[in-house]
């Protein structure tokens, strides 16, 4: 089955695509599933570094992918480029504070030393909102 991405203001047809078969997403599920158990031997700091080059990227492309936000559902532009914005802006959060936020906690509790850690569990889906396609 096909299916069109068409701008919203022209009604015009953008491009063309096939559905995906099941076959065909159960394979990027195992390949995402085969790149998180390498991402997960990764220390912090190289994980970090891999954030940080995604909000470069969203920066150095801003306008690139605005334009294609706004062609595709019709987003004014200054909302477009805030979108793309605000993502790089969280990936830099994250990168700056990630350290210090999966840092291992030591609690005591019934007299006992409890140690809550933080570790990567998986692949995570997330299906989002259709009015903020970066995010």
């Amino acid at each position: 089955m096909k299916f069109n991405t068409v701008n919203p203001a022209t009604e015009e047809v953008i491009a063309e695509y096939e559905t995906m078969s099941y076959d065909e997403v159960f394979s990027i599920l195992e390949s995402c599933e085969k790149s998180f158990l390498d991402w997960k031997r990764l220390s912090i700091s190289e994980r970090v570094g891999y954030i940080s080059k995604l909000a470069a990227v969203l920066r150095n492309n801003q306008e690139k992918y605005a334009k294609l936000i706004t062609l595709e559902m019709g987003k004014p532009i200054t909302e477009s480029m805030a979108e793309i914005e605000k993502c790089a802006w969280t990936a830099e959060v994250y990168a700056a504070n990630a350290e210090k936020w999966l840092e291992e906690e030591h609690v005591r509790a019934d007299g006992k030393e409890h140690i809550v850690a933080f570790q990567p569990l998986g692949v995570i889906l997330s299906v989002m909102p259709w009015n903020f396609p970066f995010w």
